[in-house]
């Protein structure tokens, strides 16, 4: 593949099949383990985001082809808002909601996951929203592992309401200034290591995630040395660090931790 010429912006109705193109090489490419990655939207679906007052989407184009594109929430204060039972208590018009990001598979590797993401946050703030919320499946690490390195953290674990899927949920506060606040106090530090076949071992991860949740554990970075995902108790959780480390020894440097599991 030549070195792509990238172009971001907003999708309207002219780009459906587009939308319907990508999907559906996504759905081919899945094996039958991951189909539940991604929810099938029929044309329908997506029209109701190009058009809905609250629903929008971003694509990524190589010279004229689509190959990424997300859909996003900005719901407003009144209205039903996908994944309520996350963070009710942040009111509706501080947050941007993260639904549906889909990458062709032979773009993956060039960080369109992430441009799309800032992209949507810098509309986010001009808006004066300064919340970002997603739901990931817990057998499909390498989304989970995106969102960690943009600056996300797991903050819940828990059945999906509508469908009973193992989902975890996400969160980030969002800001122009991108500086790093500093932590208080780490309370402890567990190193969680990510198995081999994780679609089999699904229900097991699911179990111990939630656990770790329940106990006031938040997931901030994976551990690529160890392969293992990172979870710390924390008195105050930094907003807007990089959480996503060559090892957990970079992470340590930086933070200066006292404490160590």
């Amino acid at each position: 593949m030549s070195k792509p010429s990238l172009s971001i912006h907003h999708l309207n109705t002219t780009h459906i099949a587009d939308v319907m193109a990508l999907q559906n090489k996504i759905i081919v490419g899945l094996n039958p383990d991951e189909q539940h990655f991604i929810l099938h939207r029929t044309e329908a679906d997506y029209m109701k985001s190009l058009t809905g007052k609250s629903s929008r989407m971003v694509g990524i184009f190589d010279n004229g082809k689509l190959i990424a594109q997300l859909i996003y929430g900005l719901p407003q204060n009144g209205e039903n808002r996908d994944m309520p039972e996350f963070r009710p208590d942040i009111a509706n018009d501080k947050l941007v909601i993260f639904e549906a990001i889909l990458v062709d598979p032979a773009y993956r590797g060039h960080g369109l996951m992430h441009k799309m993401l800032d992209y949507i946050e810098k509309t986010a703030l001009d808006k004066k929203r300064n919340h970002a919320l997603i739901q990931i499946a817990v057998d499909n690490p390498a989304s989970w592992m995106n969102a960690l390195h943009y600056g996300m953290k797991i903050t819940k674990v828990d059945l999906d309401p509508i469908d009973g899927a193992k989902v975890i949920y996400l969160e980030k506060s969002i800001q122009r200034n991108k500086s790093t606040s500093s932590v208080s106090h780490i309370s402890d530090i567990y190193h969680m290591h990510i198995v081999n076949n994780i679609h089999k071992k699904a229900p097991q991860l699911f179990k111990k995630m939630q656990y770790l949740s329940e106990q006031g554990y938040v997931g901030i970075a994976f551990d690529k040395k160890t392969l293992s995902l990172v979870w710390v108790k924390e008195d105050i959780i930094p907003t807007n660090r990089k959480p996503f480390y060559k090892d957990f020894a970079s992470y340590q440097q930086e933070q200066k931790f006292i404490h160590t599991r």
